[in-house]
């Protein structure tokens, strides 16, 4: 009898486990949905990197930009998106003599792990992505965050409604902007996405995602009074910039939902 119950303890306890197994993965994969796509790739949670650091050589590859925003303390910026990235990381390996780890935005960010992979087939597997990203990074470690080149105020931090409540569809966005004929409309595509299309000919300043033109810009606005409109290639880009805005004191700014390929889409019928 003290066999049978024992067993069948034992099979409750198996099935519990795999259940419980089935449900965290699930979980994972939901709130990470790239980590299927880039099953080979290894990846550390937050509390083990937070816990073991000092062990690692922690690399952005994010654009200069996004760096000069917000970026893990001790962090090296080396951006994907530079033709000697895989010969730069390797360097880093190198100089520090520690496993490099990799991070970008968040959780649907596939950078991280791209850098991972590129490393990987260079010969170098002894590499990981955190794919929790700078948002996880600073909500869970605001002592070990660098904002705008200051240690992180967690109350500074910009949650999705408050991005929102600046966001105009490109409907809105058009007829607000052609309505303010003297505020800014501020260009931050970068120079290969443009291809010789502006929302507004002639009036467009375009400054790209450098942070001495938009300072002197944003300036030169707040001077005016006036208000100021940012648009770039798909809603993306915009987002660490609003850090930026705030911190220069700037109340009255707007983005274009979805950035030009929203327009496009716009025009074309497929959004309003």
């Amino acid at each position: 009898m003290h066999k049978r119950h024992f067993l069948v303890l034992t099979a409750s306890l198996v099935l519990g486990s795999l259940v419980s197994g089935s449900l965290a993965f699930a979980e994972d994969a939901e709130k990470f949905p790239l980590r299927k796509t880039f099953n080979e790739i290894k990846v550390i949670e937050t509390a083990d990197l937070t816990q073991k650091a000092g062990e690692y050589a922690i690399v952005d590859v994010r654009s200069p930009f996004e760096y000069s925003i917000m970026h893990i303390q001790g962090a090296i910026n080396l951006p994907i998106s530079d033709k000697k990235f895989v010969a730069n990381a390797k360097q880093a390996a190198a100089d520090t003599k520690k496993p490099l780890v990799f991070y970008c935005n968040g959780h649907r960010c596939a950078k991280s792990y791209e850098a991972a992979m590129m490393l990987t087939k260079a010969g170098d597997s002894n590499v990981l992505s955190y794919d929790g990203g700078i948002s996880d990074w600073a909500t869970s470690n605001p002592q070990l965050t660098v904002l705008l080149d200051k240690p992180l105020d967690p109350k500074a931090l910009i949650n999705d409604a408050q991005f929102k409540a600046h966001a105009l569809s490109p409907k809105d966005f058009m007829s607000k902007a052609q309505a303010q004929p003297a505020a800014y409309v501020i260009d931050v595509r970068d120079s290969f996405q443009v291809e010789g299309v502006s929302l507004f000919p002639g009036r467009d300043i375009r400054t790209g995602l450098d942070i001495a033109k938009l300072k002197k810009v944003i300036g030169t606005a707040k001077e005016a009074n006036q208000p100021m409109y940012f648009y770039d290639a798909t809603g993306l880009q915009v987002k660490p910039l609003q850090y930026l805005l705030e911190d220069q004191g700037l109340k009255e700014y707007y983005f274009l939902q979805g950035g030009m390929a929203g327009y496009f889409d716009m025009l074309s019928g497929k959004a309003k």
